[in-house]
């Protein structure tokens, strides 16, 4: 095999594994009238390496405005029970019937297996 499949290959790989790598993973919590609902799934990048992707959205389902709503994520190692990344997301004010979407990122191991758990902290 010469080196320029060699090259195409190894790309080919890349690329392949760039990507998300399993299927998402939805959760629901609930914090009085305010609700969270958020997926995650697993992926790998070259500049990233292996992570755990968090989308997800805040509802307020009560009469009034909430204030400084903040969640917390923490990415669980299953095996261990330990936590191996944690991330506060700053809501802000969620209005009465309004959404607030949300994004964030959780490093992990390769070679482990996790789980990501939310926290309301308002």
């Amino acid at each position: 095999m010469n080196l320029h499949a060699v090259i195409i290959v190894l790309v080919m790989v890349l690329v392949f594994f760039s990507g998300c790598i399993s299927s998402p993973i939805v959760h629901d919590s609930a914090l009085g009238e305010l609700h969270a609902h958020y997926e995650y799934t697993e992926g790998w990048s070259v500049g990233l390496g292996c992570y755990e992707r968090v989308n997800g959205y805040v509802y307020n389902a009560g009469n009034a405005t909430v204030d400084d709503v903040q969640l917390n994520y923490n990415l669980v190692n299953t095996g261990t029970g330990t936590i191996q990344d944690s991330r506060s997301i700053y809501i802000g004010s969620v209005g009465q019937g309004n959404t607030a979407t949300y994004e964030t990122i959780l490093d992990g191991e390769c070679m482990g297996n996790y789980r990501v758990d939310s926290i309301f902290m308002k």
